[in-house]
């Protein structure tokens, strides 16, 4: 009897440890291929059960899916422009992930097994935003500065609750598969461009967007309107700038501003105006047609008034409110480098603005916090469009 019991249990035993075999092998077996790389069962499970946690919304499985796959698409990046990560590194952003929780990480990573997540899961959780980080820092940290003309211009924009609208022009350039190098460099050439024309020139030579026949010609958009990976590269554009080349789904674009205008914005009251007047005799028709067409800029002034010392020359940086309110009105409709006579008394007075400065009126604190958020905005643009790219050149088969 005990030897057929023997039997029995070995055989019980053996259909249980290959069953249990079978199924470890199924788990860990390829569920979706990426290019090269493969995406297990497990990993999908895996995090699937990490999203739960997170409590992030939608289908946990499906974006479990998506961001595996991303994953893979951002570690290839990642190797390809040789973006490495330190194991330190990486401990240190799973501790800062942990802290999130207000857990130190052995606790947190206690926690994660205690629900059936491994420590694994976290690590490539954490490494993969690391890595993507760097990358679209290395590729387009350069790209993404913001000058003071943009962050100027954003003050204005938030502080007044006014808008802008724009008018572009557009290149969109197709890249085929094995040509990628040659399009990028075409490209970085049309990105060079400075005059609307030879924009438009190109626009028909080589764009294939609908708007070619009209040499890229796009109708006078609102800016917030705009998509949002488009306008963090305008908005510190001067009319003639190029923005760099952009990544799309199979192609590149470029933009050229060719007109701005700021709507409802209350820019007055808000700058620090430079502005200067020059008083001469009334009914002094000469000078005045020399100023009229010999001063061009504030600065051109000072050589003619050194050779009129009999003149009233002054220069003044002041808000609105604080100018004089016989030329206030005057100063608050010139734009930069803008002038207008005037009759005051018996002498004819030239008021000419120099230029507003909305920067003056922050803290160098709140700047810098306005040219961050701008800088990530046009990083974000960036990493959005080179992301979709890798998607739509990736081979992804699902088994």
């Amino acid at each position: 009897m005990i030897k057929p019991l023997l039997m029995s249990c070995s055989i019980i035993f053996a259909l249980f440890f290959s069953a249990s075999f079978a199924n470890a092998e199924n788990l860990f077996s390829t569920a979706i291929k990426v290019n090269d790389r493969s995406i297990t069962v497990y990993e999908l499970r895996q995090r699937s059960l990490f999203l739960k946690l997170l409590n992030v919304p939608g289908d946990p499985e499906l974006i479990a899916k998506e961001q595996l796959i991303d994953d893979r698409l951002k570690l290839s990046a990642a190797k390809t422009i040789g973006v490495e990560l330190t194991e330190a590194e990486i401990k240190l952003g799973m501790e800062e992930f942990a802290a999130r929780g207000k857990l130190d990480l052995p606790n947190f990573v206690k926690q994660l097994k205690a629900l059936g997540i491994s420590e694994t899961t976290l690590r490539d959780f954490v490494k993969s935003g690391l890595l993507w980080r760097a990358v679209v820092q290395t590729k387009f940290g350069a790209q993404s500065q913001v000058p003071d003309a943009q962050l100027e211009r954003s003050t204005n924009i938030e502080g007044s609750g006014g808008g802008i609208r724009v008018l572009l022009s557009e290149i969109i350039l197709q890249v085929f598969p094995g040509q990628e190098q040659k399009a990028q460099d075409l490209a970085d050439e049309l990105s060079k461009i400075t005059s609307t024309k030879a924009f438009s020139d190109a626009a028909r030579r080589y764009s294939v967007a609908p708007t070619s026949a009209s040499g890229g010609h796009i109708k006078w958009q609102a800016l917030e309107k705009l998509p949002a990976v488009v306008q963090p590269l305008i908005f510190g554009l001067a009319p003639g700038d190029v923005t760099d080349p952009l990544p799309i789904p199979n192609g590149l674009a470029l933009f050229q501003l060719r007109a701005v205008e700021e709507t409802g914005v209350d820019r007055a009251n808000k700058a620090i105006i430079d502005y200067l007047t020059y008083g001469f005799p009334a009914g002094d028709s000469e000078m005045q047609m020399k100023l009229q067409v010999g001063i061009k800029h504030c600065d051109d002034l000072y050589a003619l008034a050194a050779d009129h010392p009999n003149h009233v020359f002054n220069r003044n940086s002041s808000t609105l409110a604080k100018i004089k309110s016989d030329i206030r009105s005057v100063v608050a409709r010139l734009d930069r480098q803008e002038k207008e006579f005037l009759s005051i008394a018996d002498q004819t007075l030239m008021v000419m603005v120099c230029g507003r400065n909305t920067l003056a009126q922050n803290s160098a604190t709140d700047l810098e916090k306005i040219r961050f958020g701008l800088r990530n905005k046009r990083l974000a643009g960036y990493a959005e469009g080179y992301l979709e790219n890798l998607r739509q050149d990736a081979r992804i088969i699902e088994k």
